[in-house]
C-alpha cells in the first residue's frame, strides 16, 4: 500500500496517526518513506519484491496529470473556503479602507492580485470566523495551488 493510496482519506496529519496506530498494533509494516504493507505479505512474498511493486505503481501515480492533481487542489482550497463563508453566512463587501489599500499599493507601482477567496479570507477573518494564523495559511495554501496550475 502506498502512502498516495489513503491520502484522501483525511488531512496528512490524520493520515499519519492513522498509518502510525496499524504499525504499534501490527498490522502493517512500513518498507519505505510512504510504503507499507501487511506483515504476512512481507514474510510470503518478501521486503525486496514489495518495494519493486511499489515502485512501479509509484510511477504510476505520479504518471497521472500533474495538472489535473494540481486543480484538484486549487479547487479543494477555494472550495473550502466557499463553504466555510456560506455556512457562516459570510460575504464579502468592500469597505473605504479596502479601496483606500488598492489605491495605495496601485500608487507605489505594485499589482493588486487578490480574487474571490482571497476576499472571502478577509471577510472570514474580520468577522472572527478564523484566526489571522488559519487566514495565512490558508492564504498561502490558495496562492501556492495557483501558482501550481
Amino acid at each position: 500500500m502506498l502512502r498516495a493510496d489513503v491520502r484522501e482519506f483525511g488531512s496528512a496529519t490524520q493520515v499519519s496517526a492513522a498509518l502510525n496506530a496499524l504499525l504499534q498494533k501490527g498490522l502493517l509494516e512500513r518498507l519505505d518513506r510512504g510504503v507499507y504493507a501487511k506483515p504476512g505479505a512481507v514474510a510470503q512474498v518478501g521486503k525486496q519484491a514489495l518495494l519493486v511493486t511499489a515502485l512501479s505503481r509509484t510511477q504510476q501515480v505520479r504518471g497521472r496529470s500533474v495538472k489535473h492533481a494540481r486543480q484538484r487542489r486549487l479547487a479543494t482550497t477555494a472550495d473550502k473556503v466557499r463553504d466555510l463563508a456560506h455556512r457562516q453566512g459570510v460575504v464579502f463587501s468592500l469597505t473605504y479602507a479596502d479601496r483606500w489599500a488598492v489605491a495605495v499599493t496601485k500608487l507605489a507601482g505594485d499589482v493588486v492580485a487578490s480574487d474571490a477567496t482571497d476576499d472571502l479570507l478577509v471577510a472570514l477573518t474580520r468577522a472572527g470566523k478564523l484566526t489571522p494564523a488559519d487566514m495565512v495559511k490558508l492564504v498561502i495554501d490558495h496562492h501556492r495551488d495557483r501558482k501550481l496550475v
